[in-house]
């Protein structure tokens, strides 16, 4: 493998690793502020703000769009993707696609277990929401799946406009989803930026896990042995 190539995987991991970091402090600087602060107020005041916006077709659009972030589309998406890797035999995107999901999963439920914040009050809902609040289920879900499938989508895509498109649209569908949660009156403001923070880390560390991995596994020595 050429220096280049080293260099620029080195620089790929660098990244992502970095971003991830930079994801988790967000995510650990909500939760304290949460425990210690008065973020409390902050999103009760949002929350206001929110309901007083409500028409009958934004209330339409948020029902749809929140539907992205269902156990039901997110493991349709997942499962799709997944097939598409398998028949590309990138098994390492499908590993890292699979490990996205079990690992989104288990994050949600352990802190969700840990904080043990109450969802708004049921009169603020507009649909019927169960457990605890934060961090936003949807949000790490939609956050974890959706940024490894850009990530591994980018894999198996030479242009850069493309490339920037894919994050694009996925971001897109973060901040969607994530606001109808936050309109339905389901989640707290804080509960939705925490959790695509969540989610992104994860999504983050596995693209550098599965960058270090994949240099592992092509690494060729860089001079053959002499004749």
């Amino acid at each position: 493998m050429s220096r280049t190539l080293l260099s620029a995987r080195d620089g790929r991991l660098s990244l992502w690793l970095g971003a991830a970091a930079l994801a988790l402090v967000v995510f650990v600087w909500i939760t304290r502020e949460l425990i210690e602060g008065d973020a409390g107020a902050v999103d009760n005041a949002i929350l206001l703000a929110v309901t007083k916006m409500r028409t009958p077709w934004l209330t339409i659009a948020a029902v749809d769009v929140t539907a992205l972030g269902s156990i039901t589309l997110v493991v349709l998406f997942s499962a799709f993707t997944l097939l598409v890797l398998l028949v590309l035999r990138d098994r390492m995107g499908a590993l890292q696609l699979l490990a996205a999901s079990v690992g989104a999963g288990i994050l949600t439920i352990v802190t969700k277990d840990i904080i043990e914040r109450s969802r708004p009050a049921e009169a603020q809902r507009l649909i019927v929401a169960s457990g605890f609040s934060y961090p936003s289920g949807h949000s790490v879900s939609t956050s974890a799946l959706y940024l490894t499938i850009a990530i591994i989508a980018c894999r198996h895509v030479k242009h850069a406009g493309a490339r920037v498109a894919i994050f694009l649209a996925v971001s897109a569908v973060l901040i969607m989803v994530g606001a109808s949660r936050v309109y339905l009156g389901v989640h707290y403001a804080t509960d939705v930026v925490s959790g695509i923070s969540l989610g992104a880390a994860w999504a983050l560390v596995l693209a550098g896990l599965f960058t270090f991995l994949g240099h592992r596994g092509s690494t060729t020595p860089l001079e053959g042995p002499p004749a």
